[in-house]
């Protein structure tokens, strides 16, 4: 794992200014190059040859490569190389190299790994930039028609350009759902390469192109296997069993992330016993009710694994949360980045470099309970004909929530009301999940900022030909998996400098879920169910059946407590993008104990301390 950075032209001191930002992706090593015409850096976190044979940039005839991530099966690939190319590593950074010189972006189809690397052709004078199918490692560009510069966190490019301002579009994308998507960043003239694109930049006359070379989508066209269940048990253990395998691959220590779920389980259970000698860690929480630790050292009990635990209280989250905004530097509402950095921080004073992390399990084999809830909702409102749907909304606007709460005693009901009058006026499913699953509903995003986005999600249809769910499943891999989970993952880690790889995110576990019938994946109330299949030749059931708990932070506890001293500081004041006496209001609310959506103050919280820091 490590950290890249390039910009157009030579080199006048944006290198090092670039490269400090994101240090510490790569503490081991740093280089550059330079000509008239592109400047690229690069940050090292050695995993695969720890000699200076792996220094980056790396050139071979015309082509100059800077590398983030790993290329699991390099050395499948090197094999097909031999005869052409000589090797002087044993990286795989070099292998990507003189694929690319050998097949170009033909190559990418070889890689089975996650990265993101910009390869610079002399020859040509373009720069290509690449990301891997499903989004593990960020990186991001800036084009404003005349400047072009790449990193793989925001917080280079603003180290390049420090009058970057706001993309209002971003910010209402943060509220709705506590992350940026859509190939955005915070920042106008700064996108993110989307997963399984690559971009090419002419550097003579400033013009780019982005091409997608790998989707997901075309496998839900593939007929569905027409195989018995213990054959798709069989064929999808063979492949988990493959794929973790390989992510195993290092010269430095290994371990995993372990919550006592099906996934996080299934990767444990299969690595202790076809690799062995696993070391797991888990984040544990004082309160019941966020706890999963003890369920976690019961699994790591069973398996055999060497097993480390940590406590997370409010004194210690808040440690975290200062540096939150240097950890995350660009806004991100998912509190789970709080016991994600910590149980990274355990991994790295355990001596691991590498761990292995579960993610990627609910938006491919059906684990969200969102999935089946929003389903039973949306069947009772979409037996409504459309007409009677939108009269009703039109009659709820008429009466207003103010008159109508002197009608009903319900607790929230202002909320309920609101909630219940947006999703009348859906179409259809895609928009009816998309409402569902923002943290702050449309209502509230237009008292704070005056706007709200829309996404349509192109990839819910692929799946809503199936099933609702499936549909539900695409939107979250194409959006919440990449923009959410995967950010979160790699800022935690990168904080701590040692890699994170993601084992269930292997696009060959993906194309073979594709084509599995969706009842294999949920049936009768069972969640996962071709993976817990799986995992039932691992464990008892006793350990595999139980609430699905996530892993959340007890926010309402901590900031009615130890950190509410801080909306004080960051709520004082007003701001140019946010309505503050709205959301000064919703804390009164909050400290009343009245009913309130605690994320939205939290997404504000996190907001005011990004802007502080970085604007």
């Amino acid at each position: 794992m490590c950290g890249i950075v390039g910009v157009k032209g030579a080199d006048r001191g944006e290198l090092a200014r670039m490269m400090k930002v994101i240090g510490r992706r790569g503490p081991d090593d740093s280089g550059n190059y330079s000509d008239a015409h592109i400047s690229l850096g690069h940050v090292r976190l050695a995993v695969l040859d720890l000699s200076e044979a792996g220094r980056q940039p790396m050139r071979f005839d015309n082509l100059v490569i800077v590398f983030n991530g790993e290329v699991y099966n390099f050395r499948d690939i090197r094999r097909e190389l031999a005869s052409e190319y000589l090797f002087e590593s044993e990286t795989d950074t070099e292998v990507v190299l003189k694929a690319w010189h050998k097949w170009g972006a033909s190559a990418l189809a070889r890689f089975r790994g996650m990265f993101a690397f910009a390869i610079y052709d002399l020859s040509s004078q373009t720069v290509t930039l690449v990301r891997d199918r499903v989004g593990v490692k960020p990186l991001y560009y800036l084009d404003d028609g005349e400047r072009f510069a790449f990193a793989s966190q925001p917080g280079a490019l603003k180290a390049y350009d420090g009058d970057l301002s706001i993309r209002q579009e971003a910010l209402c994308e943060f509220f709705q759902y506590g992350y940026i998507s859509s190939g955005l960043s915070i920042y106008r003239h700064v996108r993110k390469v989307p997963p399984a694109h690559m971009l090419t930049y002419d550097l003579k006359n400033g013009r780019s192109e982005l091409q997608s070379y790998w989707s997901i989508l075309p496998f839900f066209d593939k007929p569905k296997f027409q195989k018995s269940e213990e054959e798709l048990i069989d064929e999808l253990e063979a492949l988990l069993i493959d794929s973790f395998s390989l992510r195993m691959v290092a010269d430095v220590p290994v371990g995993v992330f372990l919550s006592g779920g099906i996934d996080s389980s299934v990767v444990a259970a299969i690595l202790q016993k076809h690799y062995g000698g696993i070391h797991t860690f888990t984040i544990g929480f004082n309160e019941a009710a966020y706890n999963e630790a003890e369920w976690a050292k019961k699994v790591a009990a069973h398996l055999g694994t060497t097993h480390t635990e940590r406590y997370l209280d409010a004194e210690a989250a808040k440690e975290i949360l200062l540096r939150f905004v240097e950890i995350y530097d660009e806004p991100f509402g998912d509190s789970s980045g709080i016991p994600t950095t910590l149980v990274a921080g355990v991994a790295k004073e355990a001596g691991m470099k590498v761990v292995l992390s579960a993610d990627g399990g609910d938006e491919v084999f059906c684990g969200y309970e969102r999935y089946w809830y929003n389903y039973a909702i949306g069947k009772k409102i979409f037996l409504l004909p459309r007409p009677l749907r939108r009269l009703l909304a039109k009659t709820m606007e008429v009466v207003g929530v103010d008159r109508a709460s002197k009608l009903f005693k319900i607790k929230n009901f202002a909320h309920k009301y609101n909630q219940l009058g947006e999703m009348l006026k859906d179409d259809d499913w895609r928009h009816f999940y998309e409402k569902m699953v923002h943290n702050a509903k449309g209502y509230q995003t237009r008292a704070l900022l005056g706007c709200e986005v829309h996404n349509d999600e192109s990839g819910f249809l692929a799946g809503l030909r199936e099933h609702p769910m499936q549909g539900m499943m695409l939107w979250d891999y194409h959006r919440y998996l990449p923009d959410d989970i995967l950010v979160k993952v790699d800022r935690a880690t990168m904080f701590h400098s040692i890699e994170g790889r993601e084992p269930l995110l292997d696009h060959r576990i993906a194309e073979f879920m594709a084509q599995v019938p969706f009842g294999y994946k949920y049936r009768d109330g069972t969640s996962k169910y071709l993976l817990r299949k799986v995992l039932e030749r691992y464990l008892p059931v006793d350990l595999i059946d139980r609430p699905k708990m996530g892993f959340g932070i007890p926010m309402f506890e901590w900031f009615g407590g130890t950190l509410g001293e801080l909306f004080d500081d960051y709520f004082a004041g007003e701001d140019e993008w946010l309505n503050m006496q709205f959301a000064r209001d919703e804390l009164a609310r909050f400290r009343k104990g009245l009913p309130v959506n605690v994320n939205l103050l939290w997404f504000v919280l996190v907001y005011r301390m990004w802007s502080r820091r970085w604007l």
